[in-house]
């Protein structure tokens, strides 16, 4: 049984299972269409012209994508990053990995061990917290130990940031994301955080402002962090009927959602004064109706995990189509359970120019129990590396001199 000392990992088997099989779903469906493995057929003037110069070159991406991040206040540090994914963008995609469960680069030593080469985002989920040593004794990890981050930081590395934010189960006892009446799922009404006095708003405060000092302790060290804050809101509501949010912060639906977002962003922005945020909202495809707004998102990501080169490229086309001012990125991907994720050669080629990729880790092979990695191996990542397509650390770091 859980409790809060507990290591807890998100992508728990059962959930994850219901999510490929909706997302194979969804590409045999896609593979009708074509091959799915084979080849398919008010800003300063400077601000203005870098975007322009930019949307010049970036034949494959077909937007015109804003200059600058959408807070004013945003830290040169933060603003600095946006305008080199914004250079890059639809010629290179970032290389990225996410922590192993906890505060680590463990997965980022894989890729290093694998191909000789380190990618350049590694992001790290707090979803944690509340096992965290600075507000639980008996906790077995701390977030205000800034160590990894800087660590990472120093070499030239891009730190990203993500929150399966867990609440208090029905039992009472144990802590989830899965909305539902279960003794293991959560009533927890999303609708009532944004309602001052509510338990909900209480707690919701007390958690956003945990994480907003670790990010505040970034901040003041001058590291920019790509934000990606509740993603897969809508779940698989709109790829077959019966599908629903696989999340409480969806579990109310998108107008709920919306207020949700815009209370966090208000609340780490302009409340705690958190301006080294990139902030990254995820689609489920199909989910417009959920997106916070131009005026408080920065890119938008999509989660894949049946990651076939033809089914990416048409949601990168729909995404930018439907998001033209914004980078679109793969924010998370890796093989599903009856499909492996196409080689980023073959991805590339058919026309997806997403900003970065973030591969899924893999516990059981970081712990010696599994001779293979489950979402992205050695082979896929030195296919990634010497496709001429991908930035790794080192080629970051000389670009940033």
């Amino acid at each position: 049984m859980q409790t809060t000392t507990e290591k807890y990992e998100p992508k728990y088997y059962i959930s994850k299972m219901i999510k490929k099989a909706t997302i194979l779903a969804l590409t045999l469906m896609l593979m009708c269409c074509g091959n799915a493995d084979a080849e398919s057929p008010q800003k300063s003037q400077s601000q203005e012209q870098q975007a322009a110069n930019n949307n010049d070159q970036n034949k494959g991406t077909e937007q015109t994508i804003s200059a600058t991040l959408v807070n004013a206040n945003a830290t040169p540090e933060a603003q600095q990053l946006y305008s080199k994914l914004l250079n890059l963008y639809g010629k290179k995609a970032l290389s990225g990995v996410v922590a192993n469960i906890d505060w680590n680069y463990r997965e980022a030593k894989n890729v290093q061990k694998w191909t000789g080469k380190w990618p350049v985002i590694n992001v790290f989920d707090v979803i944690n917290i509340h096992a965290s040593k600075d507000v639980n004794p008996s906790g077995w990890l701390d977030y205000s130990d800034m160590t990894p981050v800087d660590e990472w930081h120093q070499a030239g590395g891009v730190t990203g940031c993500m929150w399966h934010w867990q609440v208090k189960a029905n039992n009472g006892t144990n802590l989830t994301c899965s909305p539902g009446t279960g003794e293991m799922e959560t009533s927890f009404d999303p609708s009532k955080i944004y309602e001052a006095g509510t338990a909900e708003n209480k707690q919701a405060i007390h958690d956003v402002d945990q994480v907003a000092g670790y990010l505040k302790k970034m901040q003041a060290k001058g590291i920019p962090v790509i934000w990606r804050p509740f993603h897969e809101a809508a779940g698989n509501m709109y790829e077959y009927e019966g599908g629903k949010a696989w999340f409480w912060w969806g579990a109310k639906g998108p107008e709920v959602y919306k207020k949700v977002w815009r209370w966090m962003y208000d609340r780490m922005v302009n409340h705690h004064g958190l301006n080294n945020l990139i902030w990254v909202w995820t689609s489920q495809t199909g989910d417009n109706v959920w997106y916070p707004g131009d005026d408080v998102v920065d890119i938008v990501g999509r989660d894949n995990y049946a990651a076939l080169q033809y089914p990416l490229m048409k949601e990168f086309k729909a995404l930018q189509a439907q998001y033209p001012t914004k980078m679109i990125t793969l924010a998370e991907c890796g093989n599903g359970d009856e499909v492996h994720m196409s080689l980023w050669s073959k991805i590339w080629k058919e026309g997806s120019r997403w900003s970065w990729f973030m591969t899924w880790y893999d516990n059981a092979y970081n712990e010696g129990n599994s001779e293979e990695h489950q979402f992205a191996g050695e082979t896929w990542w030195n296919d990634a590396f010497s496709s001429g397509y991908v930035v790794d650390r080192e080629e970051w770091v000389k670009g940033q001199r």
